[in-house]
């Protein structure tokens, strides 16, 4: 997630993935600590850019995480949605399958300016 996609959602401690199945679309929105699908977000080293451990989500929705894509984010009523039927950018990164889980995955604890492009980047950590 680049930076101005981590602005829009208010810069959060902990952020909640959503998914519709028939629309392809991932939400990512603020969570609190009880949310029991939260997930920590974590600044990485060039501090500009910030990571979520999503790769079961993925699996168990079936979401392709083999080669590394980013797509651009679309603020929708306080929810940053990537829409996984549009144009993505292959970043050459490749990551092996996983086998999907047969449970829902458990979580780990843990206002957007017109001119800013949302970045996120779906890809097998």
């Amino acid at each position: 997630m680049n930076e101005a996609s981590y602005n829009a959602v208010g810069r959060p401690d902990l952020i909640e993935l959503l998914y519709d199945k028939k629309a392809q679309i991932i939400g990512f929105r603020p969570a609190g600590e009880k949310s029991p699908h939260s997930y920590p977000i974590k600044p990485q080293l060039n501090g500009r850019t910030f990571q979520t451990g999503g790769r079961a989500f993925c699996r168990y929705y079936g979401i392709e995480t083999g080669k590394a894509r980013r797509f651009a984010g679309e603020m929708i009523d306080g929810v940053l949605a990537i829409d996984l039927k549009g144009p993505a950018r292959a970043t050459g990164r490749v990551s092996k399958p996983r086998a999907k889980p047969e449970a829902e995955p458990k979580a780990k604890k843990g206002s957007a300016r017109n001119n800013e492009v949302f970045e996120l980047r779906v890809a097998s950590a």
